[in-house]
């Protein structure tokens, strides 16, 4: 992982680096103006400076704004080991060994599993936990997630990730600086050269974002050989999306994963699958066995989250891992996910834990998820169906950006042909492209729901067909547990709690817009919670999970009609119909 680690990072900083000289280069070819590449060298070297300042003072602010933000205390190593000494002790032993300074500890008090380190290079770095990990984790785990986070101070991965992200913001000043060069007659000659480096920016985000994922997967490895158990990172991950689906969210949690989303040592979007198919298997009453670490260890017990009382334990038990190696097959052989994950800073948790258990299997240990079984469901599998319409369906997902993209990139052709005046058109044309491609997408999402199959959540989450883009139609039947976003009063989304304790999001919409979702979610959504209900809608699958609702029936036999499939067919052709009459009148004039 080493090698692939420091290959990625060459190629990927090659490539951004390429990306910026370039457009260099066609800033002094193209440019008919002398003060043209001076503005731009300008503007780079302050991005620069800027960028190494803030580099420089980045720990002190992260500081401030971690404390302010987040009540973040100051932990010394005493005060960790009257804790849990056997992790102080390898928290110590790890630094001597690499010779770095122990990191500043801080320490959140708040139930969020969560972890994660900041600094400008190893021997001023911050490592931030949670009284959530200490909740959840056992002496082995929270000895991996801190060893996980030590590998990025260690792999000098703030200097990394600082140098690609300068690359990244160096291509934004360009394209800002090059499309305000005035010309004769107010005229702007570096747009060309504006939209070329605005089309590597863009390619360059996913690049830091690839960076990102592959320097997690090499802190995943460090973790597992400092500690020697690769499986105890494997349960901390999946216990920590369990921690992250079980919390009640409130403003501050919410507002805590939002913020840590790119530093945390997962994510919490993408971890929600798990999460929630972890919560399901130990709601089912199974034979507790041994399901995790070396060989011949005991069976694991994973504290409940209880805010009231002491937590509890429930073991894992092999038939709750068998679950969830079925709900990862999404993860590992469904290409949405390796789209979903494109736009994500962190690997998919089925992914992390199938290269960790590959490295117990080279250390001589069972895996926590049976890799066999997982191939063995993955080679039953129909690819056919699997890879049939994948490519049909990407092009409709991303239909309102490809739409939308082809009338600028028409116009500029029209400009550099001169002829300015079909290029204005065209440009006007860009609204009714982005409605276009809404049109096609939302009547491919949304098909009739006559066929709806009774399911429940663990059922849909194990589907490795699922997809993001053509939802399935389901009736799930459940309680309504209370908002999906627990701290905002004006959220008319709701989330299920099914028979078999899945949670899964309920998507409304009101036919008479944002109003009339803020006086659902007002008027309705507090009568409905802790309610029984029946509901059919759409089931889709993306980095998350939700049911685009059709209706919601109550024990009372009340009926609720939500309005997704309406809005999401027609609020396209709304927009395609704004686009025609703006690309009219600019033809006309």
């Amino acid at each position: 992982m080493r090698g692939k680690t420091l290959l990625a990072s060459f190629v990927t900083l090659m490539f951004m680096g390429g990306f910026v000289f370039t457009t260099f280069v066609a800033a002094a070819l193209a440019s008919r103006q002398d003060s043209a590449p001076m503005a731009l060298l300008l503007a780079t070297g302050f991005t620069v400076a800027w960028a190494f300042l803030s580099w420089l003072v980045s720990p002190w602010i992260m500081d401030l704004s971690q404390r302010w933000l987040y009540s973040a205390k100051n932990m010394t190593l005493d005060e960790l080991r009257a804790e849990r000494p056997a992790v102080a002790d390898f928290v110590e032993r790890v630094c001597q060994k690499h010779g770095i300074r122990t990191p500043r500890l801080k320490f959140i008090d708040d139930l969020t599993p969560q972890a994660y380190c900041y600094g400008s290079h190893g021997n001023n770095a911050r490592l931030v936990t949670t009284r959530g990990l200490l909740h959840y984790l056992d002496d082995e785990e929270l000895k991996a997630v801190y060893g996980h986070e030590l590998g990025h101070i260690i792999h000098r991965d703030f200097i990394v990730m600082t140098l690609a992200a300068t690359l990244l913001n160096i291509l934004w000043t360009l394209y800002v600086v090059a499309k305000n060069i005035r010309g004769k007659n107010n005229s702007r000659p570096a747009m060309p050269l504006a939209l070329v480096a605005l089309l590597f920016w863009w390619v360059s985000q996913y690049l830091l974002m690839y960076l990102s994922r592959t320097r997690e997967y090499y802190a995943d490895e460090f973790a597992a050989e400092e500690t020697g158990n690769p499986n105890a990172l494997s349960l901390a991950l999946v216990k920590i999306a369990y921690g992250i689906s079980r919390l009640e969210k409130t403003p501050f949690t919410e507002k805590f994963l939002g913020g840590t989303r790119a530093l945390g040592i997962a994510d919490p979007k993408s971890a929600a699958s798990t999460g929630f198919a972890f919560h399901v298997a130990n709601s089912a009453p199974a034979t507790p066995a041994p399901a995790y670490a070396a060989q011949g260890s005991a069976a694991v017990a994973l504290p409940m989250p209880d805010l009231d009382a002491a937590s509890s334990s429930v073991a894992v038990s092999l038939e709750g891992v068998r679950r969830i190696e079925k709900v990862m097959l999404f993860d590992l052989y469904n290409p949405w996910a390796t789209v979903n994950e494109l736009s994500s800073t962190h690997p998919l948790t089925g992914k992390r834990i199938r290269a960790l258990g590959e490295q117990a299997s080279h250390q001589g240990q069972r895996p926590l998820l049976s890799l066999d079984k997982v191939d063995m469901y993955g080679r039953e599998l129909d690819m056919q169906r699997m890879y049939g319409t994948f490519f049909l369906e990407l092009a409709v997902y991303f239909a309102p950006q490809l739409l939308g993209v082809l009338f600028p990139l028409a116009a500029l052709a029209s400009l550099i042909l001169g002829h300015a005046g079909l290029s204005g058109a065209l440009l006007a044309l860009t609204v009714f492209g982005i409605g276009l491609g809404m049109t096609l997408k939302g009547f491919y999402s949304f098909g009739a729901t006559g066929e709806a199959q009774a399911s429940t959540v663990l059922e849909l989450m194990s589907d490795p067909y699922a997809s993001p883009l053509k939802g399935r139609p389901v009736m799930l039947e459940g309680t309504v547990v209370g908002r999906s976003d627990a701290g905002n009063k004006l959220d008319e989304d709701m989330t299920l709690e099914d028979n078999g304790g899945g949670l899964i999001r309920l998507n409304y919409e009101s036919p008479f817009g944002p109003l009339g979702n803020w006086w659902f979610a007002a008027r309705r959504v507090g009568k409905l919670s802790q309610q029984r209900v029946h509901v059919v809608g759409w089931f889709r699958r993306g980095v998350s999970q939700q049911v685009d609702l059709k209706r919601v029936r109550t024990e009372a036999g009340e009926d609720i009609s939500s309005w997704t499939g309406l809005w999401g067919r027609a609020g396209g052709v709304v927009v395609l119909l704004v686009g025609l009459v703006i690309g009219v009148l600019a033809l006309a004039s």
